[in-house]
């Protein structure tokens, strides 16, 4: 049994960047939002080996929307260089989900209260 647990496979979102005082690209507010990196790696002794699946996404405050960035434009991000983000720079016009403003949680567009904390939603 001592072997379990040596290696295996895992899922991991890192906050790449906060922007604070920008321009919104899904609403066009002024406000905040974070760049964030998603990938799955396969670990040895909680060692990371191997990354793949590599996606870049924006969350929002203002309007709650998460949308994914086109894959040059956050490795850019995470290579140091300032980008300002647009709406060119998003793989769909259309967010991909939306957050509850209260507790954070992913939710879908048809819910008007959140199911997470019970918050009523815009």
């Amino acid at each position: 049994m001592f072997f379990v647990g040596i290696f295996g496979v895992q899922f991991k979102a890192k906050s790449l960047i906060v922007e604070q005082g920008v321009i919104c690209p899904c609403c066009g507010a002024y406000d905040r939002y974070e760049v964030l990196k998603t990938f799955n790696y396969f670990h040895i002794f909680f060692i990371p080996v191997w990354r793949w699946n590599k996606h870049y996404y924006i969350r929002t405050r203002c309007c709650s929307q998460t949308s994914e960035l086109r894959q040059d434009v956050g490795e850019r991000i995470e290579r140091g260089e300032r980008v300002q983000i647009t709406n060119e720079h998003l793989v769909h016009s259309q967010p991909t989900g939306r957050n509850c403003p209260n507790c954070r949680a992913s939710l879908e567009r048809t819910f008007n209260f959140c199911p997470h904390c019970g918050t009523q939603l815009e």
